[in-house]
Order: structure tokens, then sequence, then C-alpha cells
């Protein structure tokens, strides 16, 4: 018997035990498929039911306590698709029908021949074939449904008509179009009129019977409108079925996210591809989404071949990262906005370069859509930087160095160091500009090339640059028919002039060594250099210009002193003598040849004091005004005065100079300010400080007279205060350019404040004229301006211009 070679197993009831034995024999012989279980009783058949796997039960109809009819209801209660046959001696149509009705699968009478056994095997076999074929198709039934019921779309058939009206649809149809499954089924929504978009009913039509007539399953998208009328993208796959092509199957399924995904991705890629930087897009776990061509061609492949592919940047910022931190997930998630750094690393197609990167986090309405890189090539300005930064500190030294020799050894050092080359020279013009002499060069340099040669114009393409001006750069010196030295071992070479000094070189033994970097970082170099020996020559000439000075004050020092041996001894024996003679006499004259005594030892002072300081500055250093003014006001004398000082600011001048300026212009003023108009007509004085300036002054009789000292405040002058006697006031100009001593004494008539600087301009006949004239040429000497005015309570004011003020 032909069949499926899968075992049987049958289970036969009937209380006859020997013919159960003899049928289960019978059948085993007729197929050897076929495992046959016996029982004598329903009952115990239900427990062989309960224990083991039963393809199909065959059961004798009249058994004792249950017919066969009943035992068939009770299996049928348990297992309702089980094969039971009914194989019995009593035979009738009433039976049978009774058997039908409660669900047999087969009926056969037994018989008295061995064919018997062949028709009830064949029966059991064709219902436990039909049973399994059920189950098989069941189970296919089932598998397909849940297929169908997890696939994100429709599963469809229509008639193959431009309304494509639908005969079985299954799936998420009422999640996609907002109609239902049946809806669609019995045409109360059709397809083709009711669903698909009118703009897109001639494009599917055509698609669709191209493929049908070539035989091929067709692919195509199209739009929708949903029932509450929103256009969505369906993505569609399906082919024609039957000879007639007049029925399609296929499978339909929303895109519409993936297609506005795909326009974003478009979009992000056209940004990518117009920025003018390596720049991509990552996902969440770091590969390429997009990548532009700048930064596939540092990998040498294509934007597409990188997509996929993990990050090594992402990679290296996540090893760089401190334990157990991740700052490129947290950059995913929300806790950074943004990531950004330098990066050294070896490229396919571009070698070692240094990328200065930043990576920032996309979002799409709120939501995390991928990370958006962009890295810029910074190897040359990593470069640039590392060599400014050396000029710097190599600039420190220039500024150090007390001699042009020094400059230049500085130089060509520097000039290694920054253009990475270690050949370099320098050389210095000639005084009469006839030559130029070599004057430094580093080791490398002496000993590729030896003792360097000393230019004297004529062929040379270190003499063209130096009268020139002009920078040279030379990539390939062996093609130059101006080299000097035609057996030269460099290979090409960059000349800077330095100005008047003359011109350094550095060289390399390479072709092309000097790219633009390069270039710019020696004109910097050639610039700090030149303004390096602008400094040393002016030191020089400031040392030189100094050790004059002093040798000038040692001459002015030893005439004065000479002066004032010889002029003093006289006028102290004549001075004794008038005392001697007071003792002896009481004569009117007297009092006539003491003043005449001061007044020369007044002058003396004032004379010695021209000589010695002349026009000298010599230690230029930040001086503050107003701890300089109090120090004057307790050494200028006694007066009921006050001083004002309105002023923090310092100036750069020589102490002990702007101090006597000061003396002079305080002094000035409390002898003058504190003298009635009427007294004596102010016109220019001397402000030289009297010999006892202890607030005593000797009147016409020798005695003392005595005075109030003045006194000194910080802020304006109110009440008393500034009605007890002169106030004088030192503060700096509005404009910044200087600063003024003002007094409110009587003032200096217009037409004389001119005459009040000339040595010897006195209108005080006890006076030597040389105070204001001292005042000028301290003023003169530090390049500053002095000019007297009106101050506004009509005093005299003081200014000195031209100052160099700092807060």
């Amino acid at each position: 018997m032909s069949g499926t070679s899968t075992a049987i197993r049958v289970l036969h009831v009937d209380d006859d035990r020997d013919l159960g034995g003899l049928v289960a024999a019978a059948l085993e012989r007729e197929d050897d498929r076929f495992d046959v279980l016996t029982a004598t009783d329903p009952d115990d058949a239900l427990t062989l039911l309960d224990e083991e796997r039963v393809d199909c039960v065959v059961s004798d109809y009249d058994m004792p306590g249950q017919t066969g009819i009943e035992f068939l209801e009770t299996v049928r209660e348990r297992d309702p698709d089980l094969p039971f046959v009914l194989y019995t001696g009593k035979g009738s149509e009433e039976v049978a029908s009774e058997a039908i009705s409660a669900g047999v699968t087969d009926y056969l009478q037994k018989g008295t021949g061995t064919d018997q056994y062949a028709l009830l095997a064949n029966r059991i076999e064709n219902a436990v074939s039909a049973a399994r074929s059920r189950s098989a198709l069941e189970e296919r039934n089932r598998s397909l449904e849940t297929l169908i019921s997890n696939l994100p779309g429709v599963v469809y058939r229509c008639r193959n008509d431009p309304g494509w009206p639908m005969e079985f649809v299954a799936g998420e149809c009422e999640r996609l179009t907002g109609y239902t499954a049946a809806e669609l089924e019995r045409g109360a929504v059709v397809w083709g009129e009711d669903v698909l978009h009118p703009d897109d009913r001639g494009r599917l039509w055509e698609t669709v019977q191209s493929a049908v007539d070539a035989g091929d399953p067709f692919e195509v998208s199209y739009r929708i409108r949903t029932a509450d009328g929103e256009v969505r993208w369906m993505w569609e796959r399906g082919r024609a079925v039957g000879d007639d092509a007049e029925r399609i199957e296929g499978f339909i399924t929303d895109v519409t996210e993936r297609r506005e995904r795909a326009q974003t991705l478009e979009r992000y890629r056209s940004m990518v591809d117009a920025m003018p930087d390596a720049a991509c897009i990552y996902d969440a776990d770091g590969r390429f989404v997009i990548a532009n061509d700048y930064l596939a061609d540092f990998f040498g492949a294509s934007p597409e071949a990188l997509e996929g592919e993990q990050s090594a940047l992402v990679a290296e910022i996540r090893a760089d990262a401190e334990a157990g931190e991740d700052p490129y997930r947290e950059l995913v998630e929300g806790d950074r906005e943004e990531l950004q750094g330098i990066v050294e690393a070896v490229f396919p197609e571009h070698g070692e370069a240094v990328l200065d990167y930043r990576l920032a986090r996309l979002e799409i309405d709120g939501e995390f859509d991928g990370v958006v890189g962009v890295a810029r090539v910074v190897t040359e300005r990593k470069r640039r930087e590392g060599a400014l930064s050396a000029l710097t500190d190599a600039t420190r030294q220039f500024m150090d160095a007390p001699d042009r020799e020094t400059v230049a050894e500085h130089a060509v050092e520097t000039a290694a160091a920054v253009l990475d080359e270690e050949v370099s020279g320098l050389w210095f013009v000639d005084e009469d500009g006839s030559a130029l002499r070599p004057v430094a060069a580093t080791d490398a340099a002496l000993d590729l090339i030896g003792d360097l040669p000393t230019y004297t114009g004529g062929e040379s393409l270190t003499w063209d640059a130096f009268r020139s001006g002009a920078v040279t750069v030379c990539e390939d010196l062996q093609t130059e028919p101006d080299r000097y030295n035609a057996e030269t071992p460099l290979e090409s070479e960059i000349i800077l002039p330095l100005g008047e000094y003359g011109v350094m070189a550095v060289g390399a033994t390479e072709l092309a060594s000097f790219d633009e970097v390069d270039v710019s970082l020696a004109r910097i170099l050639a610039n700090t250099v030149e303004a390096a020996l602008d400094r040393a020559a002016r030191e020089q000439e400031s040392r030189e210009h100094r050790r004059e000075l002093e040798r000038q004050n040692e001459r002015l020092d030893e005439f004065a002193g000479i002066v004032s041996h010889d002029l003093r001894n006289p006028l102290q024996i004549a001075s004794a003598r008038a005392e001697l003679l007071a003792e002896e006499v009481d004569s009117e004259h007297l009092r006539s040849i003491r003043r005449a005594h001061d007044r020369m030892e007044a002058l003396i002072d004032d004379l010695l004091t021209l000589g010695r300081e002349g026009e000298t500055v010599l230690d230029i250093e930040p001086v503050a005004l107003g701890p300089v003014a109090r120090t004057c006001w307790e050494t200028v004398g006694a007066s009921p005065a006050t001083l004002v000082v309105e002023t923090d600011d310092s100036v750069r001048a020589d102490r002990r100079r702007l101090q006597q300026l000061l003396e002079n212009l305080i002094g000035n003023a409390v002898e003058h300010g504190s003298t009635t108009a009427d007294s004596r007509a102010r016109r220019g004085a001397d402000s030289q400080v009297p010999e006892n300036a202890n607030g005593t002054d000797p009147d016409d009789s020798g005695e003392a007279r005595s005075g109030s000292a003045p006194r000194r405040v910080d802020g304006p002058v109110r009440g008393d205060a500034a009605r007890s006697g002169v106030t004088v006031r030192v503060g700096t100009l509005d404009d910044g350019s200087g600063f003024f001593v003002a007094d409110d004494g009587p003032g200096i008539p217009e037409g004389r404040r001119e005459e009040v600087f000339e040595s010897g301009y006195s209108t005080d006949a006890e006076g030597t004229g040389f105070g204001l004239s001292i005042v000028e040429q301290i003023a003169q000497a530090h390049g500053w301006s002095v000019a007297v005015t009106e101050s506004e309570s009509g005093g005299a004011r003081f200014e000195i211009t031209d100052v160099d003020v700092a807060d």
C-alpha cells in the first residue's frame, strides 16, 4: 500500500479480546506503518487515550456498559478532530445514521473474509490522512494569519481593474487607511477611487500593467488619502495570478516616515556636501550615516563606502575619556550640547594631519536624529602656532640682548628652530655700505658650508635681496644663475633683508623646503630681528650718551667745585668781618652789607644748580605726583598757606629733578602768593628755598620774625582754611597731557608771562631770578613744555605738558 511513511497508531476497542487481537494482527500485516493498541471496554480505551498518542480509534458498536455510539460521543467531547471508525457486526441504517450524527469519521460492517481487513486498513489510512491534511492546513492558515497580523501592512487580492476592487484584505488595513477590510471587500470603499490619490492613479496603472505584460512582479510607491483626509505614502509589491492575469495579489505597507526620513537625509546630505570642511553625520553608535567628499577623500574612499563604518574619531574620543566616562554617549543622550577638541591622526591619502573637530547633537522636533561632525585640518595652523610660540619665547632674548652681535646670534638659532632648518647665517653691512660681512651662523651651517662668505656686490642672490629689500625664496638653487657658490650643497634657500642692518638666510638640503607658512614665519622673524637691532642700536646710543653726560657732569661738577670754593671763601671772609664790625660799631650800612652777602649766597647756589645739573635727566621711572608734592611742601618754608593735592596719577620722570621742579613752583607760589598786590607787583619770582627754611626769616634788623608752618590737605579747601593764606593746588590736566601747580595769589600779568622764565629775571630785590629758569630747564630736559596762565581763582597757574601720565 502506497502512502506516507509516517507511523499510524490505532486504538481498537472490542469486548471480544480474541477478535481484538486478530484485527490488530491483520491491520499490522496490511501496513507496516500501523501500530495497533487494543482495549476491551471504553473505560480502558479512554485511559489509553490519555496516556498514548493515537491517530485513529476503531470501535465495535455492541459492547457491555456502553455502546460504540456513546463511546464516540465521549471521544468527541475530548477531541473533536480525532478520526473514529465504527467497525461493527450490527449493521443497520439506524446505527449508521446515529453514528454520522455523532460525528463518526467512517462506518464499516464486520465481514467474514480477509478482504475486510484490507478495506478497514484503507479506511483508517484515508481517515488519518484527511485528518492530518486538515491539521496541516489549519496550521498553515494559522501561521499565515500570524504572519499577516505581524506584517506592517496589508495583504490583498484584487481584480486587475483601474478601480482595483478588493476581494480579500488582511492585516493592518484600518491602521493604514482608516477603512476596515470589510468595507473594502464588500465594495463600500473602492481602493482605486476612494483611497488612491488622484494624481498617482495613472502612474500606478501603467507600472502594474507593464509588469503584468512582462510576467514580472512589480514594485511601486504612491500616495493615498486616508479616511480622515491625511495623505500618506505607500509601497506596494505584487504580481498577477492565474493564466488570464485577472487577479492581482500583493502586499502594501506605509513608507511615509521612511520617505520623510529619506528626504531628511537628502537635506542633510546637501548640507554636509555644501560644507567647506570635512563633515558628516553619525548615528547613536558613532557610525557614519552621511559623509561628504572632503572627509571621504581623507580615507581614500567614496562617501557611500564610509556609510555604516565606525568612526575612528568617535573611538578616539572615547579612548581619551576618563575611566567610566563616555562623552559621545552623553552627547547622544542630551547630557552634553557638543564635543570639541584637537586630534592627531594618520590618513591613507593625506598622511599625518591635525584636525580641529566639533560634534553637535542633531534634533528633530526635540528627538535625537544623529550627531553632526565637522572637522577642519589645522596642521599648518598648529605648526604656525608652535613656531610663533617659539618666536615669542625668542623675542624675550632679543629684548635682553645688549648689542647687535648678540641679537645676530639669537637670530640664527631662532631661525633654525622656527623654520625647522638647521642651516642659518646673518650678515651685517659695513658702515660705507660696500660689503655684507658674516657675524653669526649656526653650527650646522659652518659644518656644511664652512666659513660664510663676504658679499661685495656683483652676481649674488644675497646682495640683490639686501639691496632690493625683498624677501627672496629659492626653491631650486641649482637652477639660479646668480647663486654665489655654483657648488653649494644647499638645494633651497630663503633670504631675509634686515633693513639697513644687513641680511639673514636660512638654507635646506632638499628642494622646495619652504612653503607659504615658512615664508610668513620668516617675515615675522625678520621684522622681529630688525626691531631688536633697532633697540640694540638705541641702547648703544643711549649708553654712549649716558657716558658722555657722565663725563660732562664730572667736568661741570669739577668746575662748580672750583667756582664754589673761589667765590664762597671770600664771601665767608666778608660776612665774618661784617659780623665782627657789627660788634664794634652800630651803622645802618651793616644791614645793606648783610643783604648783599645773602644775595651773593643765593646767586652762588642757583648758579651751582644750573652749572651742575644743566639739562641732565638720568633715571626715568614712574613717579607718583601726590607724594612728591607733599614732600616738597614740607621743605618749602613757613607761611599761612594750604596744599591741595588733586591727583593720584604718576608721571614718567627723574624723581630728583621732578622734586626740584615742584619745590621751585610751590615755593614761588607760597612766597609771592602770600604777598599783597599793593606791596609788590608780581612779575615772575625766585622760588629758591630760603637759607633758613625752618619757619623764620631775618628782617632788616637781623632779628628773626616768627611765622606759621604751611598746612597740607588732600581735598577742597573751605572756610577759614581757604582764607588763612595762599592755597596751592597740584593736579593733572583734564586732557591727560601733563600736570599743573596753581595758586590763588595775585597772579602774573599776561604781558610778562614769557619773561618770568628768563634767567636773572625777578621783581624781588632779594631774589636771584633763576628759580623759574631752573623749572623750565628741568622741563626741557624731560622733553616737556611749561607755560604760565591764570588760575580759576585769579592767581598763577603753571602748566607742564607733553608729559607721560599714567593712572
